[in-house]
């Protein structure tokens, strides 16, 4: 796993408070998922734009709300690359949408399918701090861009 490439910037965010943003997207998730009550995994997938293509992402409520509980909780900061997280809720917001257009449309396995995959990347960041969005980014954005690049 040592030839894992994240995207990188030079802006940072707090490690432990985006570990505790991760834990509230399983619960939202879970919630979502568990009730079939599509409008929460929009508002997930709201979060998660505001997160993805806002440039600090100062108006999510599950990053505030992070930020609060890890304030609260007296929880250390531990600064870290912002450009995975940005890359990974970019990858949340994909997801998120998916859910809410399967659960609109009554299509429960599938919501519960792709509802999978994002709660296994949540529980992976939240309790192990393990970024699946640079796993992705790895295998599938990085030979495009270098594609994109040898054909100029």
């Amino acid at each position: 796993m040592s030839d894992i490439t994240c995207p990188v910037s030079a802006q940072r965010v707090d490690e432990n408070s985006t570990r505790i943003g991760a834990f509230l997207v399983i619960v939202i998730a879970v919630v979502a998922l568990y009730t079939g009550i599509y409008w929460l995994s929009i508002l997930l997938a709201v979060d998660f734009a505001i997160r993805a293509f806002t440039n600090e992402g100062k108006f999510s409520p599950i990053k505030q709300l992070a930020k609060l509980l890890a304030n609260q909780l007296s929880v250390p900061k531990k600064p870290i690359d912002a450009a995975p997280k940005k890359f990974a809720a970019g990858v949340g917001f994909a997801f998120a949408i998916s859910i809410a257009v399967a659960q609109f449309f009554l299509f429960t396995k599938t919501a519960y399918a792709i509802g999978s995959v994002l709660l296994v990347c949540a529980v992976l960041e939240s309790f192990f701090a393990y970024c699946v969005g640079c796993i992705v980014f790895t295998f599938l954005v990085l030979p495009l861009l270098k594609q994109k690049i040898n054909a100029e």
